[in-house]
């Protein structure tokens, strides 16, 4: 699946800085990721960098999420979305509604999360992966979804960014390695919630995705990243049935690696040191283990390394002093808990594909409402679309009428291919040129209508300046603008010893119906008039 990066990068001038930021958060330096972030955004401000500002808004936002800050996690994804504005790229608006639905689950705004991940899942799946960005908003998908314990859709999710080819080494270890984490959660829950024999394909999925984990940090010559997999390695081991073999790759790997809280591997080792601790006699460091995990987990119901701490206190209790009522209550609340958050993430999986099929009717909804207003060969309104602003008489509109001369002719001497290339290429100078808030419709076979707003004031074109308020002067003035355009256009490129002029008419702000019929009547005047020309009202 080797797939081509886009050939103008995502990356701004100052990315180093995003790169800094985002090492850091990889590595479990949360605290440290936030300062850099922070420092560099404003940095990127100052300098007007903003697709790197983007970068540092949304690594503060993930790293404030690893440190358990939800609240201000839920912050920076907001301003990551004023950011972004309505006219943002779908996989930004995708990585920013996972980071904002992560930060919810975790506040406890779980209908909340789903409506954001609804529609993140909807623009990741759109099409293939091609592109960092469209990697990385899958990646925050997939996450976010793993934070619900919906781990199908996101390990289809993991599958997919799996089979790429072209991400260097280091984000391709980050993918396998955020996969390897998702399949030992998923089967740790199995386990404890009282459903074993399902959880051993998914502890078999694990140790694939870490060896391939442990090769990939070889080649990116990542010794920490290398440790990490092969404490995973041992807990999957150990809950296998391989006890000293599991314990054997644990301990060299705890050592080669800080103990940072941020980390899931952090708290899948010393839930597995403890294990091993307790089978060795050693309860006070099994205790001091499994409170360790417990006192950083997330203070919320979906919560499953605190759950299975809590399990594996109530299996130390038991091997140290056998049955008791205390012992089987606490070992009852664990898989009891685990239960219901499997059980639960059934309604919720539910919940999301209806949240899914809703959007996806809405979406295609809309689009058949967009398409039965568009000219097909053009992409302009068409005449449904100027009728739906014709029947809003309490508005006022300055109006253009632009005619191509002699298409008929066109078509005759150059054939209908050329004809229609000209249309395209005349809609394309008008969609350059009028300002964003216009009107802009294929009325007939080569006529074209322009209406502008009364009480808009849009900008004239991409490279124009505003026309403030629209009034007969910029009416004509745009009308004149229209009319050259058409008139310099290098035609001969389109055809050999192609010529095309326009006749124009315009009209001062008037109602719509009225603004239109002046303009045309106008047009109609240039055209007797000898063509090429410009005619007011």
């Amino acid at each position: 699946m080797g797939a081509e990066v886009e050939a103008v990068s995502p990356f701004g001038p100052l990315d180093l800085l995003a790169e800094w930021a985002h090492r850091l958060y990889l590595d479990g330096f949360g605290e440290r990721a936030v300062q850099a972030s922070r420092e560099a955004l404003a940095l990127c401000e100052a300098a007007g960098d903003e697709r790197t500002a983007r970068y540092l808004q949304f690594i503060c936002g993930v790293a404030l999420h690893q440190l358990g800050r939800a609240a201000e996690a839920s912050e920076e994804a907001g301003h990551l979305l004023r950011r972004l504005g309505a006219d943002a790229d779908p996989v930004w608006r995708a990585k920013a509604l996972a980071l904002l639905a992560e930060s919810r689950v975790d506040l406890g705004m779980t209908a909340l999360a789903m409506d954001h991940l609804a529609e993140g899942q909807l623009i990741v799946t759109a099409q293939p992966i091609r592109t960092y960005d469209h990697l990385s908003a899958t990646m925050s998908v997939a996450l976010a979804l793993n934070a619900l314990a919906l781990f199908e859709p996101a390990d289809e999710l993991m599958v997919q960014m799996l089979a790429l080819s072209f991400p260097p080494a280091r984000v391709r270890l980050n993918v396998v390695q955020e996969a390897a984490v998702l399949q030992v959660s998923w089967a740790a829950m199995l386990e404890v919630a009282g459903r074993g024999e399902e959880a051993w394909p998914h502890y078999g999925a694990a140790l694939s995705r870490v060896a391939r984990m442990r090769a990939l940090a070889r080649e990116a010559d990542y010794p920490e990243m290398l440790a990490r997999a092969e404490a995973i390695e041992g807990f999957v081991l150990q809950r296998t049935g391989e006890a000293a073999l599991g314990e054997a790759r644990l301990r060299p790997a705890v050592a080669a690696f800080r103990l940072r809280e941020e980390l899931a591997e952090t708290q899948i080792a010393r839930i597995a040191l403890a294990t091993a601790a307790s089978a060795a006699g050693d309860r006070g460091g099994a205790a001091e283990l499994l409170t360790a995990v417990q006192r950083v987990s997330n203070a919320t119901q979906l919560d499953v390394w605190g759950l299975v701490a809590l399990d594996a206190r109530a299996r130390t209790a038991v091997a140290h002093d056998g049955r008791s009522d205390a012992v089987d209550a606490l070992e009852r609340l664990a898989q009891v808990s685990l239960a219901r958050l499997w059980e639960d993430r059934e309604s919720r999986f539910e919940a999301l594909q209806d949240r899914v099929r809703q959007r996806e009717m809405a979406e295609q909804h809309e689009r058949i409402g967009r398409a039965a207003l568009v000219d097909p060969m053009t992409g302009l309104g068409n005449r449904r679309r100027l009728q739906q602003v014709l029947e809003r008489p309490d508005q006022r509109f300055g109006a253009v009428l632009l005619d191509v001369d002699s298409f008929r002719a066109v078509n005759e001497e150059h054939g209908h291919e050329v004809g229609d290339a000209v249309l395209r290429r005349v809609s394309d100078l008008l969609r350059r040129e009028v300002p964003a808030d216009a009107v802009l419709v294929r009325y007939g076979g080569d006529e074209f209508v322009v209406l502008l707003p009364a009480d808009a004031g849009a900008g004239a074109g991409s490279g124009a300046a505003p026309l403030g308020a629209v009034t007969a002067a910029s009416t004509r003035a745009l009308a004149q603008r229209l009319l050259e355009l058409v008139r310099e256009e290098p035609w001969a490129g389109v055809a050999t010893g192609l010529q095309v002029t326009a006749s124009v008419g315009w009209a001062g702000p008037a109602a719509a119906a009225e603004a239109l019929a002046a303009a045309d009547a106008a047009c109609a005047a240039a055209k007797r008039r000898g063509r090429d020309q410009l005619v007011a009202a």
